[in-house]
């Protein structure tokens, strides 16, 4: 038993490394993440990491030792060759999630979770986005560490017999040894098993997410369902979150102010892939990335203070034609028997005469997006099969060749209609082989080279439009589908990754308005109530939705993240962590705890209320 003893000990010790070394490299692989961060909250989470880790290690070492177990009382080669082959497999996969942790997190913020796993029912999109990732780094640290890993494995002695001893000390160890593991794999004697809250301890998402073991998070990812049936953000009772909900959804007696000069206009609404405010010069952004957007909005209505429900575009896609927010952890458009039950605005436009057509240059089958679309009620879906494309970017059609397919189908379009143009080439990884003045190879110049040249795109087609016999009567509305962490290097939660560009413009738009800014703050939820109210018809069903021209509704924005959300007004904004109950960020640092509670609840309340309506529309 001694034998057995000490080789599963030497095995424990080796996984222990294994995951010390992960964790260290996921920290450091972008010393730029942990400035501002002392040395002694990076050393905590290495302490608060070990458990863990010591978890994981045992979960990886329970195989090998219900293996031994069977060889203390009879040696089988064939045993003997599966413990080395399940010993080195495990070495590969760990250090292949690790790297796609790393890869992840500077995507999304977070580590692999069941929204990133259902990804892969689409690989050749899911590799196109990776290829944003320094997937060659990547590739050396996953040769480097796997060749670290099977060199120590190769100096443990895996042929050491376990055969000697009595009898009486085999069935011992048959009890004792699985006793031993199940105790580490649970992580000790405390109530509750681990679990991710464990790890969750910094006010600094990368040392959370340092401490979370990507094997272990990868073993329970596969062993719960991917569909949540109970809330897991059960914040305060039912009744106070819903009348929290309703009083922040209330409807007054408001006068919506009228933005229009015709009753029934066209609307042509743009979505801006991966657009963020940080490289909007009209929004205070970097300057000499987007001068044809800034240019537009001296000729529109722009807001100040919007902001993207999420971080993917089916996020913003069903926020803003369903009003329904992004969820943390999963996304609706996945989810059928869920996203078929949702409203549409696209519905009640067509009740009003409209017709509705969705124009994209790539393949529109990902992540649902057709099927979405079509529940929607559009009534013509255009994707990459719907012209000759020229030039294309893994992700479809230059943005230039989209544009113009639409302006040649505009033409022959009958009023009313509604369009929206969905822009795909300042998607990861900006591959776009255009100078746009933005020279170097590094991914925020990259980004900034793809935003500027959609920019100039965008103004081309408004130009365009504009000798258009349509565009007298026409509203366009620009917003971006969601923001991005570049060029800035944004965590995911941040106020500023979410704060992104919203223009309303074109001919139908009242000439008073031209070159003004609206500092109200909104979401993409808000966008059906507020063009629904221009035009005079009924709302009913989108209950997140606010008029962003009514001022006697509250206004904010609510966004959400892998486990957290975001809540912002012109008081404040703040983002909550769920797991460890921290406050990740407030915008106003001077204003006390006390005094921003009442939002923070809010913040509580909204999130519970959408995951209880999430999980009751299939039911």
């Amino acid at each position: 038993m001694g034998k057995l003893l000490r080789y599963l000990l030497v095995l424990v010790l080796f996984w222990t490394f294994l995951f010390l070394l992960q964790q260290t490299t996921f920290l450091f692989f972008d010393t730029e993440r942990l400035a501002g961060i002392d040395a002694g909250a990076i050393g905590y989470s290495y302490l608060r990491a070990l458990p863990m880790d010591l978890a994981t290690a045992c979960y990886l070492t329970l195989p090998v030792a219900l293996c031994g177990l069977v060889l203390m009382f009879k040696e089988i080669r064939a045993l003997r060759v599966g413990i080395r082959v399940f010993v080195v497999a495990m070495v590969l996969i760990s250090s292949f999630i690790h790297v796609a942790d790393i890869g992840l997190f500077a995507a999304w913020g977070t580590k692999v979770n069941h929204k990133a796993l259902s990804y892969l029912v689409y690989p050749e999109e899911a590799m196109h986005g990776a290829t944003g990732a320094p997937v060659a780094q990547l590739f050396v640290i996953f040769l480097a560490e796997a060749a670290i890993a099977l060199i120590l494995l190769s100096r443990i002695d895996h042929l050491r017999s376990f055969a000697a001893g009595k009898v009486w000390t085999k069935w011992s160890a048959s009890l004792l040894v699985p006793a031993l593991l199940f105790i580490g794999m649970r992580g000790g004697f405390q109530p509750f098993p681990i679990d991710r809250s464990w790890s969750y301890h910094s006010a600094h998402p990368i040392l959370n997410l340092g401490a979370l073991n990507g094997t272990w998070n990868v073993i329970v990812l596969l062993a719960e369902p991917p569909e949540i049936t109970a809330n897991p953000y059960a914040f305060m009772p039912k009744e106070e979150a819903d009348r929290r909900f309703a009083a922040l959804h209330a409807k007054n007696d408001g006068v919506s102010q009228r933005i229009l000069n015709t009753e029934r206009p066209n609307i042509v609404l743009i979505l801006l892939e991966s657009w963020t405010a940080d490289v909007v010069g009209a929004l205070g952004g970097d300057s000499g990335v987007t001068p044809g957007f800034d240019r537009l909005a001296k000729d529109g209505l722009l807001f100040t203070n919007f902001y993207s429900t999420g971080f993917r575009t089916e996020q913003g896609l069903c926020a803003t034609i369903s009003s329904f927010p992004s969820q943390p952890k999963t996304t609706i458009i996945r989810q059928y028997g869920k996203f078929d039950r949702l409203p549409s605005f696209v519905n009640v436009l067509d009740s009003a005469g409209y017709r509705s057509t969705y124009y994209y240059a790539g393949d529109v089958a990902f992540a649902n997006t057709r099927a979405y679309l079509e529940a929607m009620g559009f009534d013509k879906v255009h994707d990459e099969n719907s012209f000759p494309i020229m030039r294309r970017t893994r992700w479809g059609a230059y943005d230039e060749e989209l544009f113009a397919f639409h302006l040649k189908e505009a033409g022959n379009a009958s009023p009313p209609f509604f369009h929206t143009v969905m822009t795909s080439t300042s998607h990861e990884p900006f591959d776009v082989p255009l100078d746009e003045g933005f020279p170097g190879s590094d991914q925020p110049q990259q980004y900034r080279n793809s935003v500027h040249y959609t920019d100039r795109t965008l103004a081309a087609f408004l130009d365009g439009s504009k000798k258009q016999p349509w565009y007298d009567s026409t509203l366009f509305i620009i917003v971006a589908d969601h923001g991005h962490f570049l060029p800035h290097n944004r965590g995911s939660f941040a106020a500023e990754r979410h704060r992104i560009p919203l223009l309303f413009t074109g001919g139908a738009l009242r000439n008073e308005l031209r070159g003004e800014q609206n500092a109200t703050f909104g979401c993409h939820v808000d966008l059906a109530a507020t063009l629904l109210a221009q035009l005079n018809l009924s709302l009913p069903r989108f209950i997140w939705s606010k008029d962003l021209f009514d001022a006697s509704r509250p206004h904010f924005a609510f966004w959400t993240f892998d486990d957290g959300f975001g809540i912002a007004d012109a008081t404040q904004a703040q983002v909550y962590d769920n797991l460890s109950g921290l406050l990740l960020q407030r915008r106003d640092t001077s204003r006390s705890a006390r005094e921003d509670n009442e939002q923070l609840l809010n913040g509580k309340a909204l999130e519970q209320v959408l995951l209880d309506q999430y999980i009751k529309l299939s039911q």
